[in-house]
């Protein structure tokens, strides 16, 4: 569901398969916000390997992914939530370990409350620009 604040909120089966919704999203909100075609690729690549690593630690079959894509003027926010065990794991052969992952976006976090699991993964859509010092 997407509505004019460039927010979309995905509650996902727990089938693999459905990763490409969420790229698709990403890619839409990231557009939406500005991000240029490389920080689209990064952001929808490193929520897509998180996506991935969250449906393969689901604890049953009827478990869900909650997935949050959220567009501001400057940034774009994919949240993750699931009951279960942190979505990033030991790193797979050719997945993003986490120092991949913080390679394709700008900011990584986690939280868990009791038996959920929330990945934050945060993408600025301009670069930041640091303030001119005096000579």
């Amino acid at each position: 569901m997407a509505d004019d604040s460039g927010r979309v909120v995905l509650k996902l089966s727990n089938h693999p398969g459905l990763v490409a919704a969420v790229a698709g999203a990403v890619g839409h909100v990231a557009a939406r916000a500005g991000c240029d075609a490389r920080a689209r690729a990064d952001l929808i690549a490193a929520a897509e390997e998180a996506c991935r690593n969250a449906f393969s630690r689901l604890a049953t079959a009827d478990a869900q992914l909650g997935v949050t894509i959220e567009g501001f003027p400057d940034r774009v926010v994919v949240t993750l939530e699931h009951k279960g065990p942190p979505a990033l794991g030991a790193a797979e052969p050719g997945g993003l370990s986490g120092g991949k992952l913080l390679a394709q976006v700008d900011r990584v976090q986690y939280d868990t409350k009791g038996d959920v699991s929330r990945m934050i993964l945060t993408k600025y859509s301009r670069a930041q620009r640091k303030p001119e010092g005096r000579g």
